[in-house]
Parts: C-alpha cells; sequence; structure tokens
C-alpha cells in the first residue's frame, strides 16, 4: 500500500502574497495522510480543500494537529471534522464517488487482513521542570480556548493511554498483521527535530520519548508524525520514523511535496 505523507501545510499562514488555502501538489499515490496542522478547523476554507483532495486520492486519512484549533477549542475543532467526515460519505456534485476521509481521533483502520493504522495526535508530555516557559511560549495555550497544561497533559495521558491499549490488542490477536501508526506530535526526541532546539525547555513541547515504552515494538513497522517543522526518514529500534512537514513561510524543512511510504 503507497501512502502519500504530508504534514503542516499550514494552509492558513501567509506565504508572502500566495493566496491562503491554495496548496496545489502533484498526486504520487492513490492514498493521502495529512497529520496535522493543514488549516484552522473553523475556517471552511480547509474543508473545501480537503473537498479537492478527495476527489483526488481513494483515501485520505488526516489527523488532529495543534493548529486545527486555533481560534476554537478542541472539542468544537473536533466535531468539526468529524461532521466532515460523516458528510464526506456522499457523492460529487457530479455524481462521481470520490475518496474516503478517515479522521484518525483515536481511531483503529484495518485495511484488509494484514494492514492496521492507528492514529491520534499524541499530545506530548511537558516536562515540569520548564512549565513556566512552556506556558508563556506554546502559542496553543494563548490561541486554543479552555486549553492550559492541566488540560494538555491529559490529553497527552489520553493518547498515550489508549494507543498503548491498542498495540497490545493487537499483539494478542496473534496475527500477521503489520501496524503502522500516525500522530501529530513526535514519539522519539533525538532526530524528530532540528538539532538547535534539541535538550531546549520547549523541546518536550514538541516530541515525547516512546522508545523505552512496552507499546514501542511489533507489531509496528513505522511510524509517521508532524509538529517539528524537521522533515526525516530513519529506523529507531525496529520501527521507521518519519515526518514530511511543509512548515513556515522559507522554513528550510526538508519537505518533499512527493513524498510516499510503502508498507
Amino acid at each position: 500500500m503507497d501512502i502519500q505523507l504530508l504534514s503542516d501545510i499550514h494552509l492558513e499562514m501567509n506565504r508572502g502574497g500566495h493566496p491562503l488555502y491554495v496548496f496545489d501538489f502533484p498526486v504520487c499515490a492513490p492514498n493521502l495522510a495529512l497529520l496535522g496542522d493543514i488549516g484552522w478547523a473553523r475556517d471552511p476554507r480547509l474543508f473545501e480543500w480537503l473537498n479537492l483532495q478527495l476527489t483526488r486520492f481513494e483515501r485520505v486519512f488526516f489527523i488532529l494537529g495543534n493548529h486545527e484549533a486555533y481560534r476554537y477549542n478542541l472539542p468544537e475543532s473536533v466535531a468539526a471534522l468529524e461532521a466532515f467526515e460523516n458528510r464526506a460519505s456522499s457523492l460529487c456534485p457530479d455524481g462521481q464517488p470520490r475518496g474516503e476521509f478517515i479522521f484518525l481521533n483515536r481511531k483503529r483502520y484495518d485495511i484488509g487482513p494484514s494492514l492496521t493504522i492507528l492514529g491520534c495526535t499524541l499530545w506530548s508530555s511537558l516536562d515540569p521542570n520548564y512549565l513556566n516557559i512552556i506556558s508563556s511560549f506554546l502559542n496553543d495555550f494563548h490561541l486554543i480556548s479552555n486549553f492550559k497544561p492541566p488540560e494538555y497533559q491529559a490529553a497527552h495521558q489520553t493518547d498515550l493511554t489508549w494507543l498503548s491499549n491498542e498495540i497490545e490488542h493487537l499483539r494478542g490477536e496473534g496475527t500477521s498483521r503489520k501496524v503502522i501508526v500516525f500522530t501529530h506530535h513526535a514519539p522519539t526526541v533525538e532526530g524528530t527535530s532540528a538539532p538547535q532546539f534539541i535538550g531546549t525547555p520547549t523541546n518536550s513541547a514538541f516530541a515525547t520519548e516512546l522508545t523505552k515504552l512496552p507499546l514501542w515494538g511489533p507489531p509496528v513497522t513505522l511510524w509517521a508524525y508532524g509538529h517539528t517543522h524537521w522533515s526525516c526518514d530513519f529506523e529507531r529500534w525496529g520501527i521507521r520514523v518519519v515526518s514530511n512537514q511543509r512548515g513556515y513561510y522559507r522554513e528550510p524543512t526538508g519537505f518533499d511535496e512527493r513524498k510516499v511510504i510503502s508498507v
């Protein structure tokens, strides 16, 4: 199965006068994974852009990023994406079928008997030693309504518990099924952000070290993420770790609009 992998497109951000919510890229696989920070969930133009992608791809997987909830709150953002997922099952105006929209918000999606995709935001685990700095620096606490460090940490724990339980359940099935995980925040620290940010007080807002937890290992074979504006593709303890992030205007992220993963 081939999946074109993109994240952090930031359709809501100014790019030197380029129109907002316009981003054209070639179709290089039947399936598309959008791993968060695509645009604001409160803006109808996000869903117009997603509708366009459903005319181009057989499946569009979508992960909620932190920017989807900006100028909104988390429940409203989730509700908007769930409503779009329900609407997306209808036909195109010309009567032709369109692709399936899969909102991976703590959701398992099976593709036949051999592949499972697990997806959630995976809000990171904030370092309590730097919580004051993070609270001041992180726009999430200023641009998402009713969202402060306690809510952030609770969301992290909910996502982590869900993922751990799903992976353990899949291990218990005793099948040869491969599992890939899509998240917005990074699942390991080293190599997932620009080197100058490793060890900084705010790094825990972008990545959480999961490699020493029981969830890290078979049957998971690949973990793709976004959020850090640093594209990478490497293996860590048996799991391929991949990101392909566009980032902000003129930001050097290593983005490749043709990036495809084969699983």
